[in-house]
């Protein structure tokens, strides 16, 4: 990417749209993939609208689990559904489909590319290759996060004196988008993302720059020998003496 949003993106295969189609969909992949809400937050309701997907809203009996609660990957879970093959997050019929082809070209299609749950578990997605198994779970193949806490872990009272409270952070790392992270603390999370819009993993030409040609160094003119093999001779000094009795005569 250029910075220039109205720029052609080269690519190959071509990428038929402008520089700030390109980032958008590459934005949509990283967040639907990493974004990341404590499991229980959200709850999917049915739309009154007719043939309107369900709606996301958040669930009136959840409460903030604890740091520790938080560590284990189940206790997260994606915030956004899955991007499919077709590009959306919900298969559509054509238009023009009568609604016995509609219902079949559904049902094709939700076999050939299927869904998965909205708000499953992080330890549920499939595993980077290379990577450790999840513990709390030896068959997987491998994880997709890093789960890990930071600072100080002790539980202090409260003044009030009811419950008690910590000040460590959470810290949640995805594999596959490196720079997606989640943070939470004190009972509030944030999803954050500083990276090169790069998938590990994914195959791309992005070869190593050459290193800048150096210019020529400039020549150092000529100087005496320092260490000379043989002492040179050194000039006769001026007889002084001669000079202050010539100042004292014209005196």
């Amino acid at each position: 990417m250029t910075g220039n949003l109205n720029a052609n993106v080269v690519t190959n295969p071509p990428f038929r749209g402008k520089e700030r189609h390109f980032l958008r969909a590459q934005l949509a992949r990283i967040f639907h993939a990493s974004a990341l809400s404590p499991k229980g937050l959200y709850e999917m309701i049915d739309s009154e609208v007719e043939n309107q997907p369900a709606e996301r809203r958040f669930s009136e009996e959840f409460a903030m689990p604890t740091a520790d609660e938080l560590k284990i990957l189940e206790g997260w879970g994606n915030t956004h559904p899955i991007i499919l093959g077709t590009g959306r997050t919900t298969h559509v019929s054509e238009p023009g489909m009568d609604e016995e082809a509609a219902a079949e070209y559904k049902e094709r299609m939700e076999t050939s590319d299927p869904t998965v749950e909205r708000f499953r578990g992080i330890n549920e997605h499939k595993g980077m290759p290379g990577t450790m198994t999840d513990p709390e779970n030896p068959e997987s193949e491998g994880i997709a996060f890093l789960s890990k806490i930071v600072g100080d872990q002790q539980n202090y009272a409260k003044p009030s004196g009811e419950g008690s409270v910590s000040y460590c952070v959470n810290v949640i790392k995805s594999l596959r988008w490196p720079g997606a992270v989640s943070v939470a603390k004190g009972g509030k999370f944030v999803n954050v993302y500083v990276g090169h819009g790069l998938k590990r993993g994914d195959t791309s030409f992005s070869p190593t720059e050459p290193p800048e040609v150096l210019k020529d160094p400039v020549d150092q003119p000529e100087r005496p020998e320092p260490t000379p093999l043989e002492a040179p001779e050194e000039p006769v000094e001026d007889d002084t003496d001669k000079e202050v009795m010539d100042d004292e005569d014209q005196d």
